[in-house]
């Protein structure tokens, strides 16, 4: 392995390490991450709205984005996509950052009612404590939109729709991949998850083994590794020691592939163990085109804040319009044969089956 690739490898790292992983789930490019302010200024000197929430018509409305933390790149992405459709439509946007915290996200919601907006788009904080707050939204005839993370089912149940990833899929996509190309070969296969029992790690976990049931597979087993990079790296350096004939990692996220490629280069063992994981960042597609990891499952969720836009636009046109409860982006395979192409996909929000 060249020095200069490792020196940039381990900079990524840093830098990974260094994104808010959020309930947007997949971060935006660099160079939109540098845009935060200008998309928080963009869409934070909107007028408060006094429309009589609720609303329907022709006339320009005023969407509130209640947003899981404008720290985090995916959610500037989100934002950004968001008011770019916005701005098409003549409406306004009004922006109010959560940092986070579920309460402050409570308090904002409490706010953007008390302006009346005409609906409200939100990347919740958590998936329970906000259920008072979309009730009263649609108490007051504010539709509420959910993106990003699904919250559990009383909460969903109140939103007018919701779009996002399904992390069943986007686990399927790539543990398909290792499937279809280390059958028949009694290949030795480790995943590296995101948190220990929570909900999109046990459908990472289900994905793998649905799609290697009927294989000769071989699973070494689920490690943590809590979607931190250098955390990945160190389990990766006890796999390969524990498990000498290891072919394939698959991790949940990018951060943690990027990591766990970073241990296998250093190991000198590219050659032997292929790194696949789910990707949602533009920039790291680059690792795919030099080699450091072999697959991406990729989808870009931050696009839905553009489709969620362009819904309420049907909502308000068409009261009587009727729209399924979730929307999912459904993922792509990237590899090497591909990833030049990659840049330029749209990806489509289909109603869930």
């Amino acid at each position: 392995m060249k020095k200069t690739k490792g020196l940039a490898l381990a900079t990524a790292i840093i830098m990974a390490a260094m994104v808010l992983l959020s309930a947007c789930a997949a971060p935006a490019t660099p160079s939109e991450a540098a845009s935060t302010e200008a998309a928080s200024a963009a869409a934070s000197t909107a007028a408060p709205a006094d429309n009589g929430g609720g609303e329907t018509g022709g006339s320009a409305k005023t969407v509130g984005i209640a947003i899981y933390s404008m720290d985090a790149d995916s959610c500037v992405a989100l934002v950004k996509e968001a008011q770019a459709v916005a701005d098409e439509l003549g409406w306004k946007v009004t922006l109010l950052d959560a940092q986070g915290d579920p309460s402050t996200q409570a308090d904002q919601m409490a706010n953007l009612i008390s302006q009346k907006v005409d609906a409200i788009i939100l990347n919740p904080t958590d998936t329970t404590s906000l259920l008072p707050s979309i009730q009263a939204a649609k108490e007051a005839g504010i539709p509420v939109v959910g993106v990003g993370m699904e919250m559990d089912k009383e909460c969903m149940d109140q939103l007018l729709f919701f779009a996002g990833v399904d992390d069943y899929s986007l686990a399927f996509t790539g543990c398909e991949w290792i499937a279809e190309n280390y059958k028949d070969k009694g290949a030795q296969v480790a995943l590296i998850t995101g948190a220990a029992g929570t909900d999109p790690t046990n459908k990472t976990i289900q994905a793998f083994q649905d799609a290697t049931k009927d294989t000769d597979i071989n699973y070494a087993g689920d490690f943590a590794g809590d979607f931190d990079s250098a955390k990945a790296m160190s389990i990766t350096e006890d796999l390969m020691t524990k498990y000498p004939e290891l072919s394939v990692i698959y991790c949940q996220d990018h951060v943690m592939a990027l990591g766990a490629a970073s241990a296998v280069q250093d190991a000198g063992k590219a050659e032997q163990i292929a790194i696949v994981g789910a990707c949602g960042i533009p920039d790291y597609l680059q690792y795919v085109k030099d080699g450091s990891v072999t697959c991406f499952g990729y989808v870009l969720l931050y696009q839905c804040g553009g489709f969620a836009m362009r819904q309420l636009s049907d909502y308000f046109n068409d009261p009587g319009a009727e729209f399924a409860p979730k929307y999912y982006a459904a993922p792509v395979v990237v590899t090497a044969q591909n990833v030049d192409q990659a840049d330029s996909i749209e990806f489509d929000f289909v109603a869930a089956k």
